[in-house]
């Protein structure tokens, strides 16, 4: 049960808090990159989750969770 809030996706998935480690593990889930590493993309690029996207490369954010996604792969 514990898993499923750790992956729970944020109240707005348009912005990155970075504040909210909760929400941190799930943006480097999502992305698949380190914590520095999404702290220095929001760093570079903004709070945005598009702008980050952009930032790193990613064509763009699912918004299922990760979890879910490996999931429905299977």
């Amino acid at each position: 049960m514990a898993y499923e809030l750790d992956v729970r996706s944020p109240r707005d998935t348009g912005w990155i808090n970075l504040e909210e480690p909760r929400e941190v593990r799930y943006w480097t889930q999502t992305f698949a990159v380190t914590e520095t590493r999404l702290r220095s993309a929001v760093c570079a690029a903004g709070d945005s989750t598009q702008a980050v996207c952009r930032y790193l490369g990613i064509p763009r954010v699912s918004r299922q969770a990760p979890a879910l996604q490996e999931a429905d792969q299977i």
